[in-house]
């Protein structure tokens, strides 16, 4: 294929859009991508002034996650609570629930009255009375799932590292936002504080039921006694049954106490093992039980204990000897672990912190369990002894001892249980959940939603966006050329000329006068004229070929309109014909068509006789002459090469009008045999697919598609045409 100076190549994917045809899509389609965003930005104005104003108001909740309380009035109970850990996400959820709503709502309710009102008359159009005697109507359910359902839709909460929780309420109203606010965050800290005080409360009413029955108990037996007492004519027992009794209570319940050490000292043991095992090394506890030092010191510990024992049934615990080996089993068991914890060291080969606490933690259990099981040891030796010498008192003295005993035991339990009482009032009293409030919302003076501001400019983003996304949907849905930029776009050759839009009769039957003034149609053909000659300085082009891809599109206008504007210039020119189907040029030219190309053609006349003149002296014109039944065989054969070869010898320039190349095959079989090919194409009536098959069609028949004329020019086209119109030419 012959290569065409100035043609720019046809770039891969001809149809998709690069960043100039954007931009000329933009500005072609400027009315939808500014209207789109006026619109957009007038409704939103308009939604602006029509929506109601939402405020904001926001309280915060403390997550204390290490809880322990003690008693400051019985420390010697030293009742503490476990840790407890409580994650942030939990609080969040809690917060949006129905019970958390349903108790805000109550302390509303009960804080704020007319708050109240106002949020039932906010969200329901049922009117409800608020008096006493309506209180407990059938519509209080209904209500108040109306109500939970409506908070919890308003609330929203985020959490705060580490430990904070942020409660946000909106609503029209600000008050009730502030207030709603504050109260979830108060039925937040309510409801961890009575599930913290639950467990005292049960406490508390399991003392009190048992102290009810040991008054009771201690009642039956006073009245025993007395009645004993009277029996046997005794007002007070002997002053060593009185002291041997004594003696029996108080290491009786040394020995209760002594089981509950080692009790407790067993399990702090089994759970430290229990800790002990999953670090590293692990050290098994057998092996330390088996071990010489610990098994004669804990002998040791039971001989001291035997002898404590023995002594406080002579001496007082103030007794020097009695303090003395009080001293002496104190300084053995610290050297017991003192010796403990030199065993660890030893024992460590690779030392672990954690290993080495939890070890030093497990020998005090163990040491506390060996001293535990030295006194049961010495208290089952001697609780028998001092059982056997009360049995050996006479039998009304025994009976009477037995009841003072049990009521002494009796006594001393419900004192306890006094002392239990007190302490489980006072946790109840002072128990505080994991949560506080860190700070409660105030009234908010500006409202959250709408944002005019930043409403109005998404608006405007969003509608500028969507103004693009219609002008190039319109444009990529569309299959017409739109411009004479899109068609050097397209085909890669320039644009010569664009022709504006002409009345039909001016065209059809007046285009001798028409070239003649200075009308814009008129010059954009002469301007047209102009380009070829300035083309046809590289390379000659007197046989140009004008066709299109359709009917109606003006090409034998645009044939006859340049062929005119040739001759006006001077230049012998000569237009064919060549539309075998529909020729008009006769009829434009407004001369005879009884004889003409086909009758060349067929050999039945001689050129001389087809050449007919026109009104202008430098142009001739060859009609079609006859239509043939076969115009394709007839235009296929050497004799069209051998007119245009004459044809040459005659004018200067050769004008070849030819029917639509895409609707039959005439027009092939002459570009081979022409110097040029223009293509007249219309914005918004030719079709893309279109213009690409002609392209196509040209390079196979091996043609030079030199430009192409756009014709029809609206002024909403090419505005310009108008003004020019307006300037220069004519009315």
């Amino acid at each position: 294929m012959a290569e065409t100076t100035g043609q720019q190549p046809l770039l891969a994917g001809e149809d998709a859009f690069d960043l100039r045809q954007i931009v000329r899509t933009l500005l072609r389609r400027w009315q939808l991508v500014l209207g789109v965003p006026m619109v957009t930005f007038l409704f939103t104005l308009g939604y602006l002034r029509a929506a109601p104003r939402v405020y904001e108001a926001s309280s915060i909740i403390r997550v204390q996650q290490d809880v322990s309380t003690s008693s400051p009035v019985l420390p010697l109970l030293n009742l503490r609570q476990s840790p407890s850990q409580i994650d942030l996400k939990t609080v969040e959820r809690l917060v949006t629930t129905r019970l958390t709503a349903q108790e805000a709502i109550r302390f509303l309710r009960g804080k704020n009255l007319k708050a109240f009102e106002r949020l039932v008359h906010a969200n329901t159009t049922v009117n409800f009375d608020f008096s006493k005697s309506q209180d407990k109507t059938s519509n209080r359910p209904a209500l108040d799932e109306l109500l939970i359902g409506r908070v919890l839709k308003m609330v929203r909460t985020k959490a705060v590292e580490p430990d904070l929780v942020e409660i946000r309420v909106r609503h029209t109203d600000p008050e009730l936002a502030m207030l709603l606010a504050n109260s979830l965050a108060e039925a937040m800290v309510h409801r961890f504080t009575t599930e913290a005080q639950r467990d005292a409360s049960q406490e508390r009413r399991y003392i009190e039921r048992s102290l009810k029955t040991l008054e009771q108990q201690l009642r039956d037996l006073e009245a025993q006694i007395a009645r004993e007492k009277k029996r046997l004519g005794i007002v007070d027992i002997p002053k060593e049954t009185e002291a041997l009794l004594t003696a029996l209570r108080t290491y009786e319940l040394e020995f209760y106490n002594a089981q509950a050490q080692r009790d407790t000292a067993a399990k702090e043991l089994a759970r430290i093992q229990t800790l002990l095992a999953k670090e590293q090394p692990i050290v098994s506890v057998d092996v330390l039980k088996e071990d010489p030092l610990f098994k004669q010191t804990r002998e040791q510990l039971a001989q001291l204990e035997l002898e404590r024992a023995r002594l406080l049934t002579l001496f007082t615990p103030e007794h020097p000897e009695v303090q003395q080996l009080e001293e002496r089993i104190n300084t053995l068991r610290e050297s017991f672990a003192k010796q403990a914890r030199q065993l660890v060291r030893e024992r460590e080969v690779a030392p672990n912190p954690a290993y080495q606490l939890l070890y030093q933690q497990l020998m005090a259990a163990e040491a506390n369990r060996f001293a535990a099981e030295a006194r049961l040891q010495a208290l089952n030796r001697f609780l028998p002894e001092l059982r056997r010498r009360l049995e050996e008192l006479p039998e009304n003295q025994r009976r009477l001892g037995a009841l003072l005993r049990k009521a002494q035991a009796t006594e001393q339990v419900y004192t306890n249980l006094l002392m239990r009482l007190e302490e489980a009032r006072i946790r109840e009293a002072t128990q505080v959940g994991n949560l506080t409030i860190a700070d409660v919302a105030t009234l908010p003076q500006e409202p959250v939603s709408p944002r005019p501001l930043l409403t109005l400019a998404l608006a405007l983003m969003l509608g500028i966006f969507w103004g693009v996304i219609a002008a190039l949907a319109w444009e990529g849905f569309r299959e017409t050329v739109a411009s004479a930029d899109e068609v050097q776009e397209r085909l890669g050759i320039p644009v010569l000329a664009s022709v504006p839009k002409t009345r039909s009769d001016l065209t059809h039957e007046h285009i001798l006068d028409l070239m003649a003034s200075r009308r814009a149609a008129a010059e954009s053909l002469r301007s047209l004229r102009a380009n070829l000659k300035f083309l046809s300085r590289q390379k000659p082009l007197q046989v140009l070929l004008i066709t299109s891809t359709a009917p109606g599109e003006g090409k034998t206008f645009v044939a006859c309109g340049l062929a005119i504007a040739w001759a006006q210039a001077g230049h012998l020119t000569i237009l064919v014909d060549f539309d075998l189907r529909r020729p008009q040029v006769h009829e434009w030219l407004q001369v005879p068509n009884e004889k003409g190309l086909t009758n060349l053609l067929a050999q039945t006349a001689e050129l001389d006789e087809v050449l007919q003149p026109t009104p202008l002296r430098n142009l001739q014109v060859i009609t079609s002459g006859p239509l043939p039944p076969n115009p394709t065989e007839l235009l296929d054969s050497e004799r069209v090469g051998q007119i245009l070869g004459e044809l040459r010898k005659r004018a200067e320039v050769i004008i070849l009008d030819t029917p639509p190349a895409l609707a039959v095959s005439d027009t092939a079989l002459l570009i081979p045999h022409a110097d040029g090919v223009l293509i007249v194409v219309v914005p918004d009536q030719t079709l893309r697919p279109m213009l690409r098959q002609l392209k196509e069609q040209v390079a196979l028949a091996q043609g030079q598609l030199i430009g192409a004329v756009v014709n029809k020019i609206t002024p909403a086209q090419g505005s310009y045409y108008r003004y020019y119109h307006r300037y220069y030419g004519e009315p």
